[in-house]
């Protein structure tokens, strides 16, 4: 995480700015703008490189099980300056990394194979990490290898191939429902096939502070960025997938984030802090899901933007014989139910499963109502409840 500062060479290294270039502040969102607010308390990943020379973290991603963070070293050799890397595999909510590869440069004349290492990808179909090998370092590169992805096997954490995009790549992230992806630099971005043909591209994207790592799902795509100028805390911008702003959240850490990874619909925010401190986020975004339970038919996930309104899918199952009476609702956060008191139904509560007040009944959600705060974090499941027709 460096810029350059000056035209052509490198007259200052700063150590903890992500990407070469702070993004165009654009007037619908301003640093002072009232946003939404994501917290995040929760520290769940501790990057320990094998030596205090890799100071600044930079990319990121989380599988469910581990978390995997690019940390590099800035070496200075006389007026340049070479990247080198170490590419960490830690479990989270530990803190003692379980796998530890080194992407060292020695020389001027070798390729960094890594880069910057400024974001990461995670394929669950094909179970491979992704990651762009731009650089803004010394070290002589390949004219192609801004746009060059290098895939890596998460168990060994070695380079098993590289693919060229067709555009030049600091950020990355993959939709596994769709089997697509997101891949782009600073304020444009563009939309790529499983195959890496690109289906579509964003406008010149306004945000204010410095542009940082990407995410994305079967809903959004999502950009960070970190405090710059008179922006003091980190944003996370929305997009729907033809590039529309949807909604901003902030982060009001002043420390600077890198790269935004989730899994299983809990989102994960790293910060360039120490080597790399990763944090869970809360009040951000979930996951609806829905169970037939007895029916036939599926039903795709729904991505509630927490404190967005958000209208829940219309029932699709079908069950001979019965009809829909609603939805009864359990969050994966802490594994609780929604209940109702028959007797004034304007009283409800999420409790565990036989601690509910005596009598309460579950709460049944209406065909297509719509939902906002249902849960700070995680899935919710939703499961059918039928009635005879």
């Amino acid at each position: 995480m460096f810029t350059r500062y000056g035209i052509g060479r490198l007259t200052r290294t700063v150590v903890a700015l992500g990407a070469a270039t702070a993004l165009t502040v654009g007037g619908a969102v301003t640093a002072g703008a009232a946003l939404p607010k994501v917290t995040g308390p929760t520290l769940v990943g501790t990057a320990e490189p094998t030596s205090a020379k890799y100071t600044a973290l930079n990319g990121g991603v989380t599988d469910g099980t581990y978390w995997y963070a690019v940390v590099t070293e800035h070496a200075k050799s006389g007026t340049k300056v070479y990247d080198s890397n170490q590419l960490i595999k830690t479990k989270l909510y530990a803190t003692s990394p379980a796998k530890i590869a080194t992407f060292r440069i020695r020389s001027g004349n070798h390729t960094n194979l890594l880069g910057h290492g400024n974001d990461i990808a995670y394929n669950a179909d094909t179970k491979r990490l992704l990651i762009p090998a731009w650089t803004n370092d010394d070290s002589v590169q390949a004219t192609n290898q801004g746009r060059a992805i290098r895939i890596v096997n998460p168990s060994t954490l070695a380079i098993e191939k590289t693919v060229l995009l067709p555009r030049t790549t600091t950020g990355i992230c993959y939709d596994a429902v769709n089997n697509r992806y997101v891949g782009g630099t600073l304020n444009q971005y563009y939309a790529y096939d499983s195959a890496f043909k690109q289906t579509g591209k964003s406008a010149k994207l306004a945000m204010s502070g410095l542009g940082q790592g990407i995410d994305c799902d079967q809903s959004y795509v999502y950009v960070i960025t970190s405090p710059k100028g008179t922006q003091k805390t980190n944003r996370i911008f929305v997009y729907d997938w033809s590039f529309k702003l949807v909604r901003t959240y902030e982060h009001a850490s002043g420390s600077e984030s890198e790269h935004l990874t989730h899994q299983r619909g809990t989102y994960y925010l790293g910060f360039n802090i120490g080597a790399g401190r990763l944090y869970r986020l809360d009040n951000f975004q979930f996951t609806v899901t829905y169970a037939a339970a007895g029916g036939t038919g599926s039903m795709a996930p729904t991505v509630v933007l927490y404190g967005r309104s958000t209208a829940l899918r219309k029932n699709t199952f079908v069950r001979s014989g019965y009809t829909l009476a609603g939805w009864t609702a359990k969050r994966s956060y802490d594994n609780k139910t929604r209940y109702q008191n028959p007797k004034d139904t304007t009283k409800t509560g999420w409790y565990t499963t036989g601690k509910q007040p005596s009598g309460w009944k579950p709460y049944l959600y209406k065909n297509g109502a719509t939902v906002l705060h249902t849960t700070p974090r995680g899935a919710v499941a939703l499961t059918a409840t039928w009635r005879k027709a």
